[in-house]
Formats: structure tokens, C-alpha cells, sequence
């Protein structure tokens, strides 16, 4: 039976499955996703640093350069981790359900964006959440929230024993400030706008050789379009990694991270986002078919 095709103001997908077999084809992936998000909560929330970092304490150390780079005042975030997750996740899945809903209107290709924005977020999420227990960081204001005994209360290690643990000779609250490599930030908005950037270009073929066929110039013979994409195309591709990079530079500024942090936290995000896309589409960049989802029940 053919299905018949919606009025082009009238959202909604053409031939959609029952609910039932929505369910028997997602409920794993939704469960993995699900438990890995709330895995990577449960260690954030509960688990200290594992690997104390040891750091120079002695009078005058925030005049020194290291000093400098960790005594920066505590500010309030621009942009909370709740925030964060929630821009990274509802924009993104906003703007390809649209695309879905009023122009590809395929149910498969929705439910693939949707899946696979899942992948990327939660696992560069539980990855950086791990990172930050096992290796974490001292922020840029670890100084000013510790509020450091002194003198020290116990004897340091070291050549000249003034190196201690936060645990040793903190006041203040001593495990969110070791926790700033890699950020999470970063990460959550590449992984989320990262994706978002590769599927606009893959159903606006904005990285490809045009996608149509033509003759070619002197021949009747036909051959691949050599006209070239229009500038609004690659505005299209570079405004989710601008937003992505706006959310990440602002833990620099509000002095939560260093750029470091950001730099990786990028990079990891970035990762899963290609990963996620490509477990969930047939290419990336191939303009052939990157635009084509995957089957829903694991590629069997």
C-alpha cells in the first residue's frame, strides 16, 4: 500500500510503525542510554577524586605563576551543567525532529537523529565524568575555595617539602575543585552540536560534489555536478559549532576551567559525535549516503 503523502504545511511522518514495534526496536538502545546517563550521575554526584592532585602551598604561592592561574575568584556559572546538558540535548533534538518532521517526514530517519544524539551524549558523558574522577585537575580558583591552613598542618613531600593534597590543608569544600580536566562542558556541546552539524550536512549535502548529475560541459554524456554550494550552506554547517564553542569558552571565562580542560573536552566530544552519527547513518561525509539511517534493531 502506498502511503499517502501529507499536505507540505501539514507536519508528520509517512508510514510510521506502531508503538509496539517502536519499542521492540529501541528499548535497548533507550535503556543503555539511559543507564549510562544515570551511571555517569551517580559517580559525578558520590565519588571523590581517586587521585588527589599534589600541589606547591607556602606563603605568598599565589603570587607565583602557578598561583596565578589557580587564585582566580569563585564565580557563578554563565552556564550551569544543568543547562548545559539540557541545550546540548533539546536543541539540537529540536532542530532534526523539525527537519524530520517537515521535510525528510521519514520516521526512521527522526528516530536514528534522536538515537544517535543519545549515543554521543551519553557516553562522552560518562567518559568525562570517569576522566574527572580518575585523573580530574585543580580549577582556576581551587586557591580561593580551599582557603589553605597556614602554615600547613602536617609536614609536605618534596625537595623542600611543600607539597600537599587538598584533603591536608583545605578549609573549604575540596572535591568539585578537582575536577576540572577534562571539562564537561565541552564535551556536552560538542557531542550535541557536533552531531546536529553533521546531520544538517548531510541532508543539505553541504560538504560534497554537489549530489545531482548534469552534462558535462562539451559532452552529452552525463557527469557529477561541478557547480559550487552556496555560502548560506556553510553558515548552516558553522553555527552548531559556534554555539558549541560560545558554551565551552564560557567556562574560561567564568573561571571554572582552563583552556586545557576545553581543549579536550572538545576533542572527546567531537569523537563521539562522528561515532554516534556513523553507528546511526551509513557515512559521514560520503554525500551518497550519509543522509540514509541505519536500521533500528542493531544492523542484524
Amino acid at each position: 500500500m502506498t502511503p499517502r503523502r501529507k499536505h507540505p504545511l501539514v507536519p508528520g511522518f509517512i508510514n510510521p510503525p506502531p508503538f509496539g514495534t517502536f519499542l521492540r526496536r529501541n528499548w535497548f538502545d533507550i535503556t543503555t542510554i539511559l543507564l549510562c546517563v544515570l551511571t555517569a550521575w551517580l559517580l559525578y554526584k558520590f565519588c571523590p577524586p581517586l587521585m588527589p592532585r599534589y600541589f606547591p602551598l607556602f606563603e605568598n604561592v599565589q603570587q607565583t605563576s602557578w598561583g596565578i592561574r589557580h587564585s582566580q575568584p569563585f564565580r557563578s556559572e554563565y552556564v550551569t551543567t544543568i543547562m548545559s546538558a539540557a541545550i546540548a540535548f533539546v536543541i539540537p533534538a529540536l532542530i532534526m525532529g523539525l527537519i524530520a518532521l517537515w521535510g525528510t517526514r521519514g520516521f526512521g530517519d527522526a528516530n536514528a537523529a534522536l538515537v544517535g544524539l543519545g549515543y554521543a551524549l551519553a557516553t562522552s558523558t560518562l567518559l568525562i565524568v570517569l576522566l574527572k574522577i580518575f585523573i580530574g585537575g585543580l580549577r582556576p580558583h581551587f586557591l580561593t575555595v580551599c582557603n589553605p591552613v597556614m602554615p600547613p598542618p602536617v609536614p609536605g613531600i618534596g625537595a623542600y617539602k611543600q607539597y600537599y593534597t587538598a584533603s591536608q590543608v583545605c578549609l573549604g569544600p575540596v572535591k568539585e575543585i578537582q575536577m576540572s580536566f577534562p571539562s564537561g562542558h565541552a564535551s556536552a556541546a560538542f557531542a550535541g552540536f557536533g552531531f546536529l552539524a553533521l546531520y544538517l550536512n548531510a541532508k543539505f549535502k553541504i560538504i560534497s560534489n554537489g549530489g545531482r548529475f548534469r552534462e558535462t560541459y562539451g559532452s552529452r554524456e552525463p557527469g557529477p555536478m561541478t557547480s559550487r554550494v552556496h555560502h548560506w550552506k556553510s553558515l548552516l554547517f558553522a553555527l552548531p559549532w559556534l554555539v558549541a564553542l560560545l558554551l565551552s569558552l564560557s567556562k574560561i571565562r567564568d573561571g571554572w576551567h582552563h583552556p586545557i580542560d576545553i581543549l579536550f573536552g572538545a576533542l572527546i566530544g567531537t569523537l563521539f559525535a562522528h561515532l554516534a552519527y556513523r553507528m546511526c547513518y551509513r557515512s559521514v561525509y560520503d554525500w551518497k549516503e550519509n543522509h540514509i539511517p541505519l536500521e533500528g534493531d542493531g544492523g542484524e
